[in-house]
């Protein structure tokens, strides 16, 4: 599914006070480039001074308008300021500089916010990534990123940049493999060249590129970093940027005010609320779960219901459309584009993939209504990767809140588990940008090429 941007809005409607402007994520002419002359004459590149001590740069950065409230944007919803000051601590006593890393990586199949902020609005992100470097001391930073037309954007920006910048900054080229952009692959790829997820501890604030305390933020969050900094700022994370697919509609990029109710993006995205509609959330990662009109979208809100905001991806599954079978569809995903490292979660992923795809046609004898239970309340923390985490939430939100569509498929099969169309049979969860001018050829369905150290 193809991002369609003449029919993209970049924010919604007005009664939220929401408008695409220069003081957004995506920008006042979304889908353009920013070059750097843009940017600058917006008050962009104010924050980048390293004067006075370690502690008085890293305070100055946690004044920023929302700092003290701002989560992380790829998908774990960790603290900023927390991992910042971490990094900071570690600085104090290492013997070499930090590293900071911004990630863009972006494997989550349904997302393609991360490509859009590095493909057409680069320096606010290089912004972003700057001024955590200059709070830190940080003399290098990489920008960490698998889509040939982001780092084409991001190397233009570079160049239009010069030698204005006290930070080296590095344009390393990512696998783009869904696992790729796991914290400890990233550190480990930057290193040996290897995306591999480590077991942890170390983690990268204490042991990261070569050995330095290591930063690694997700691109969207430095570039609520950035904007924190401009004149007239919004607070730090007021919005989010949401990828929005399914229901036969056009996948569109959202920017919406963190606290949303579900109910009013149904609104705007599909014409109608109402409760006929079931939610993929926060990509593969947070579960399957009713698309409540009430449902407050932030990463608390999500939570409390029983899935996970993850990274801001939204696809809706209108009836007919089976849960079961899209989370066969996702767990199948997952047996073909895990690390390839863990027997556990090769084994597991691959098992419960088969397991979710018999139920269309159940075997006789076997104790599916045993196993589903079991698998979602043991895997969690079985792997150096989240993937068998994610599969143990997914198991759960579809145990959870679709009990009586799981029977139906114990006792009688069903029609659409049963005859899967299309090959790879995920296919219909993948969504990407269109070409950029970097990218003249027609623009496909994205599927991540498998590691090549595994499947």
């Amino acid at each position: 599914m193809v991002v369609d941007p003449l029919a993209s809005p970049f924010a919604l409607h007005e009664t939220y006070g929401w408008r695409g402007d220069d003081r957004g994520l995506l920008g006042a002419t979304p889908f353009v480039r920013e070059t750097r002359d843009e940017y600058t004459s917006r008050g962009g590149y104010r924050n980048l001074s390293r004067s006075g001590t370690a502690a008085d740069r890293l305070e100055r950065l946690a004044g920023a308008p929302g700092m003290g409230n701002l989560l992380g944007r790829g998908g774990a919803a960790f603290p900023t300021l927390v991992k910042i000051r971490a990094v900071a601590r570690g600085a104090a006593t290492a013997s070499a500089p930090p590293t900071v890393v911004a990630n863009g990586a972006e494997g989550e199949p349904l997302s393609v916010k991360d490509r859009y902020l590095l493909r057409y609005r680069p320096h606010l992100v290089l912004d972003g990534l700057l001024t955590v470097a200059a709070a830190l001391g940080a003399t290098e930073a990489y920008v960490y990123v698998a889509d040939t037309a982001a780092r084409s954007a991001v190397r233009a920006a570079l160049t239009e940049l010069g030698d204005s910048i006290a930070t080296v900054v590095h344009v390393f080229a990512a696998q783009d493999t869904y696992v790729a952009g796991e914290e400890t692959a990233v550190v480990r790829a930057l290193t040996t060249g290897i995306a591999r997820p480590t077991d942890k501890p170390p983690r990268p604030f204490q042991v990261g590129v070569r050995g330095a305390p290591t930063l690694v933020l997700n691109v969207e969050t430095l570039a609520c970093v950035a904007l924190a900094g401009l004149p007239d700022a919004r607070p730090a994370g007021g919005t989010f940027l949401a990828t929005v697919s399914g229901a036969g509609r056009p996948p569109r990029l959202y920017e919406l005010p963190t606290g949303l109710p579900l109910g009013e993006l149904l609104r705007e995205h599909l014409g109608r609320e109402d409760s006929g509609f079931n939610v993929l959330i926060g990509g593969f990662f947070g579960g399957l779960i009713p698309a409540w009109p009430d449902l407050e979208l932030s990463h608390h809100g999500v939570r409390r219901r029983g899935g996970g905001l993850g990274c801001g991806s939204l696809h809706l599954l209108e009836a007919p459309a089976c849960p079961v079978k899209v989370a066969a569809d996702v767990v199948a995903y997952y047996a073909r584009h895990n690390a390839g490292q863990c027997g556990m979660c090769m084994a597991s992923s691959a098992g419960i993939a088969a397991t979710l795809a018999e139920l269309g046609r159940p075997r006789p004898g076997v104790p599916y209504a045993e196993l589903l239970p079991r698998w979602a309340a043991q895997l969690r923390g079985r792997g150096a990767c989240a993937v068998p985490d994610a599969i143990a939430g997914l198991l759960r939100t579809l145990l959870h809140h679709h009990p009586q569509q799981v029977t139906r498929h114990l006792a009688a099969g069903c029609p659409q588990c049963g005859q899967v169309e299309g090959d790879p049979r995920w296919g219909h969860l993948l969504v990407t940008l269109p070409p950029s001018a970097d990218e003249p050829t027609i623009a496909r369905a994205r599927e991540p090429v498998p590691s090549a150290m595994g499947s």
